[in-house]
């Protein structure tokens, strides 16, 4: 069962791209991490995911 389906999001903040054409399917029973650096979006993806910020362009689906 698809739990979550993102499709060909981007963000940009300023002169800061975090994604350009991002996507992500997320199944029942998949494990997921986010790891990355300070600054590479991590917080933001989740922002999108749940609703808090929009993407620049693509969408989000649950």
């Amino acid at each position: 069962m698809n739990l979550l389906t993102i499709d060909n999001i981007s963000k940009q903040f300023s002169e800061r791209l975090l994604f350009d054409g991002a996507s992500l399917l997320i199944n029942e029973g998949d494990r997921i991490g986010l790891i990355g650096v300070n600054g590479s979006g991590k917080s933001t993806l989740l922002k999108i995911v749940t609703g808090l910020e929009a993407p620049d362009a693509g969408s989000v689906t649950s």
